[in-house]
């Protein structure tokens, strides 16, 4: 009884009252840094399909850090580098990726179809102020929004150039049709695996207007089979993905995307860009992202403010489109870009280029298919040991699917 009392007299006297609830304070303390330590912690990975050399390291450790700091999340990038458009969509279907890079004439491609089968995702433009900077003739086309939602940002763009090694041929050529001079053939080399392409730059030749050339039915005829054919046959070989300067090594002439010309000028071969007369086909390079940040929110803002970081003015010009040789998109990129190009050896004229492009256009499902068989049947006559035989299959491109 007596002890029962005392117990209770220590624990309403003002002393015992003081400690308890210092110790209470202490354990609130305690629990909070756990919870913030826990908070600080938390680890986000954002896994990228790109070109490569779309997310640049130093680039990705300044962003990195700018997301700890406003949200307390450790951010890991997880790169893995493109190698066909058809790699954007095979990822995207099996979920392995928040974000891809593919170029403006495939999110409404009948044989992808990104922004209406669910894969991606509209983007929150509130997230990328740095939008309103992209030049006009880039913001809101209809190859990248649906209805009213944005589902691609133009991040990078750049042609499907005519590359000449001045070395070899002195003078800038002025025409695709050097392609087809004798002088250069087996000294070349084009896209294997853009098929559609080769066809834009041989119906250009012949003589059909830009506008036209994404139809075959419009270009379509012996003509245009036999240019194709004499592309395929006389080119020295074939580059995939993306164009390496080490296959150029030695060439006179190649198609490219532009970016292997600083690579051949540091490996001592003096390479330029010509323009020619019929015009350059335009590729322009956007960010979507994946359907599976639809349940982390979180993320999707960080990824939506990814690219907003790589719309700065300073990372667009220097360590995007000067380090892989192709083309900023917005307008304060452009300015520093061509400031910054002036100062180096590889002089381009960029406003001829951008003054004579030819945007790439989303082709009908008949029009590819047509475009496929005519570029296959053209590499199959390459290797037939008897050509005489050799005959277009006109009859399947004739029946092809609208």
């Amino acid at each position: 009884m007596v002890m029962s009392r005392l117990f209770i007299y220590f624990l309403i006297s003002p002393r015992s009252i003081r400690l308890i609830c210092t110790l209470l304070m202490i354990f609130n303390t305690i629990f909070v840094c756990a919870q913030e330590n826990n908070k600080k912690t938390e680890t986000l990975s954002l896994r990228l399909l790109v070109w490569e050399g779309y997310a640049p390291v130093k680039d990705q450790t300044a962003f990195i850090e700018d997301v700890y700091n406003k949200y307390n999340v450790k951010l890991k990038f997880v790169i893995k580098n493109a190698s066909n458009p058809d790699d954007f969509f095979n990822e995207l279907r099996k979920g392995t990726v928040e974000m891809v890079s593919p170029a403006h004439n495939l999110p409404k491609d009948s044989l992808y179809n990104l922004t209406t089968n669910g894969l991606t995702l509209p983007i929150n433009l509130t997230n990328i102020p740095n939008y309103r900077y992209i030049t006009k003739d880039l913001q809101y086309k209809t190859w990248a929004i649906e209805g009213d939602q944005v589902f691609a940002i133009p991040v990078l763009q750049g042609p499907y150039g005519l590359a000449y090694n001045s070395d070899i041929i002195k003078e800038e050529p002025t025409s695709w049709n050097i392609l087809w001079d004798p002088r250069y053939q087996r000294r070349y080399m084009v896209s294997g695996d853009y098929y559609e392409l080769n066809i834009y730059i041989s119906a250009l030749v012949l003589g059909y207007k830009p506008e036209d050339i994404f139809s075959y039915d419009i270009i379509k005829g012996q003509l245009l089979e036999e240019q194709v054919r004499k592309l395929a046959v006389n080119a020295h070989s074939f580059w995939r993905g993306f164009d390496n300067a080490i296959h150029f090594k030695g060439k006179a002439l190649a198609t490219t995307w532009r970016s292997a010309v600083p690579s051949l000028n540091a490996l001592g071969e003096k390479w330029r860009i010509s323009v020619p007369r019929e015009g350059t086909t335009w590729w322009v390079d956007t960010l979507m992202i994946s359907h599976t940040l639809s349940a982390n929110p979180v993320l999707k803002r960080i990824a939506e403010e990814w690219i907003n970081y790589l719309l700065v003015p300073k990372v667009q010009a220097e360590s995007l489109a000067l380090q892989l040789g192709v083309y900023p998109v917005t307008t304060p990129a452009l300015a520093l870009f061509q400031e910054k190009r002036s100062l180096s050896s590889d002089i381009i004229n960029q406003n001829r280029l951008l003054e004579n492009h030819i945007p790439w256009k989303v082709l009908k499902t008949r029009s590819r298919n047509a475009f496929n068989l005519l570029w296959s049947d053209a590499l199959r006559f390459r290797t037939e040991k008897n050509r005489g035989n050799w005959k277009l299959r006109i009859e399947k491109i004739e029946g092809s699917s609208q």
